[in-house]
C-alpha cells in the first residue's frame, strides 16, 4: 500500500451572471514530493538476550529465580557445587545476572548434574526490541539506512523505530537482503509480536496532478488549464511516472499555473473561468 501526499491550493470559482462557466474549482501547480511504499514484516525480539551458563562441572546447589521474574544486574541466579568437592571444601560457584531484565528460561533444577558452559538461565533485557526483515534485491538499496519508521501491530498499534542496518550480502539462495530495525521498549507491545513496517521508496519531486484529469486525444495527453486570460486551454503534457492516483508532469506545466480539478466532459477551449483574485 502506498501513502501518497498531495498538496494543492484550491480556489473556488466566483459565481457570476456573466457568460462563461461558473462554479468550477481550480488548483495551483506546486512542486511536491511523492513516493511509493513497500511493506516488510517480522517479529519483535529483545535487543539483548543473555544465556547464563555453568562456570564449571558440578551439581546445582541453588536456583534463586523463576521464569517471569524481574532481576537486577548482579542479582544471584543459581549456584554450582564442584563435582570433585566431596569434602565440601570449596564454596559453591555463584552465577549472577549480567543484565537487568526478565527471566525468560530456567533450564536447571536443584541437584541437577551440569557440565561446564551448559546453559542454565536466560535473561532478556528491557532496553527495547530488534526486528529483522527480508527485502528483495530490487528494493534493498532504495531504502535509507537511519530513517525513522512506523510499524503496525496486528492489533493496530503504531510503534515508531529506526532502520539501523542493511546486510552487506544477500542470502544467495533467495537473493533477499536483511534489514535490521530497532524499537524502544513499550508496554503497548510484547516480545514475539508480529508487525508490518511501511518503507518509502522511489522518492521523486516534481509537478503532480491526479491521473483522472489527464485527457487523451489522438495519442497525446492534455490537461485543462486556466490561462492568464482566465480561459480554458487544453495544454499538451508529457507524462512521467505514476504514484497511485497521481502522475508526474514532465513537460507542459509550470509552477503557479492553474488547472481544473473536476471535468464534465463538455469542456471547450476559450470558455471563461472566473477565479477570485485573478
Amino acid at each position: 500500500m502506498a501513502f501518497i501526499f498531495f498538496s494543492v491550493s484550491l480556489v473556488s470559482a466566483q459565481q457570476t451572471q456573466s457568460p462563461g462557466r461558473t462554479g468550477d474549482v481550480v488548483a495551483v501547480v506546486k512542486i511536491t514530493e511523492q513516493f511509493r511504499t513497500i511493506s516488510v514484516v517480522g517479529r519483535l525480539q529483545p535487543k539483548s538476550r543473555i544465556v547464563h551458563r555453568a562456570p564449571n562441572d558440578g551439581y546445582v546447589r541453588t536456583v534463586a529465580v523463576e521464569e517471569g521474574d524481574f532481576v537486577e544486574e548482579g542479582q544471584e541466579l543459581f549456584s554450582i557445587k564442584r563435582k570433585d568437592d566431596v569434602a565440601n571444601v570449596f564454596k559453591p560457584s555463584v552465577v549472577t545476572a549480567r543484565i537487568s531484565g526478565w527471566v525468560s528460561e530456567v533450564l536447571i533444577q536443584v541437584e541437577d548434574e551440569i557440565e561446564n558452559a551448559e546453559p542454565a538461565v536466560v535473561i532478556i533485557g528491557t532496553e527495547g526490541y530488534v526486528l529483522e526483515a527480508s527485502i528483495s534485491d530490487k528494493d534493498a538499496f532504495k531504502v535509507g539506512i537511519g530513517q525513522d519508521v512506523t510499524a503496525q501491530t496486528s492489533a493496530g498499534v503504531a510503534i515508531r523505530g529506526n532502520l539501523v542496518n542493511r546486510s552487506q550480502e544477500p542470502d544467495y539462495n533467495t537473493g533477499l537482503f536483511t534489514l535490521t530495525f530497532h524499537f524502544p521498549n513499550s508496554q503497548r507491545t510484547y516480545v514475539g509480536e508480529f508487525v508490518v513496517i511501511g518503507l518509502p521508496i522511489d522518492r521523486a519531486k516534481g509537478l503532480f496532478v491526479p491521473r483522472n484529469l489527464i485527457v487523451r486525444r489522438y495519442g497525446k495527453y492534455f490537461i485543462w488549464v486556466v490561462n492568464e486570460a482566465q480561459e480554458l486551454e487544453a495544454r499538451e503534457v508529457v507524462l512521467g511516472p505514476t504514484y497511485e492516483d497521481l502522475v508526474m508532469i514532465d513537460q507542459g506545466l509550470k509552477v503557479g499555473e492553474k488547472y481544473l480539478t473536476s471535468l464534465t466532459g463538455r469542456e471547450k477551449e476559450g470558455t471563461k473561468i472566473y477565479v477570485p483574485g485573478s
